[in-house]
């Protein structure tokens, strides 16, 4: 799968509108050489995270106007939330000190020299491999960069969701032979009598 916008992108590429608080593209942003980008601190997250009550941010309580600010304090003491472009090296480590992420060169590393300027270029491609979403790896090249991900949807170390196999389902029952009603489904015919009753019968 690959992502319309990666989930980390060069640090500085986007930045807040202080009117509308939108996202958008840095003006100032220069896009970083191969060998900065070698470093994990410069690559920043693009999404906001999820907090503990499944929301990017915290609902205001019912509670007096006057209540209000130190609610919302309480609410942020207990479910904090972080800078949403913070740098990746910020994230939470695994144990012994593991970071979450991997970074790495590949192709050609060689220093070309291009332009009238004698400005350096590399054609190297930078690798940034997650560890905490095994599959998810974001490439970058030529001041371009994506993000390619494969795998099942689940961190490292969270349990697999395996739904157990439904029970059988029970069998319809026989179906009951339908039986006619009682009653005749035809008319009888008249009975024939014999021609001497009739005689006497006349008599």
């Amino acid at each position: 799968m690959a992502c319309r916008r990666p989930p980390i992108v060069p640090k500085g590429l986007f930045m807040l509108d202080d009117e509308t608080n939108e996202v958008k593209f840095s003006e100032e942003f220069a896009f970083p050489k191969t060998d900065e980008l070698r470093d994990i601190k410069n690559w920043s997250n693009v999404h906001q995270i999820i907090l503990n009550a499944g929301r990017c941010t915290h609902v205001q309580p019912n509670v007096p106007e006057d209540d209000l600010p130190a609610a919302m304090e309480e609410l942020e003491a207990k479910d904090p939330t972080v800078e949403r472009f913070r740098d990746i090296g910020e994230h939470q480590l695994f144990a012994a000190e593991q970071p979450c992420w991997i970074s790495k060169v590949v192709g050609d590393t060689q220093q070309y020299t291009e332009g009238g300027e004698g400005e350096n270029i590399s054609y190297a491609i930078n690798v940034i491999k997650s560890l905490r979403w095994p599959g998810s790896t974001t490439v970058s090249k030529g001041g371009k960069c994506t993000t390619v991900y494969v795998g099942y949807g689940l961190k490292k170390g969270d349990p697999s969701y395996n739904p157990v196999e439904p029970p059988q389902v029970c069998a319809d029952p026989d179906e009951v032979q339908e039986m006619p009603e009682p009653n005749p489904l035809t008319e009888p015919e008249p009975e024939k009598k014999e021609e001497g009753a009739e005689e006497e019968e006349e008599e």
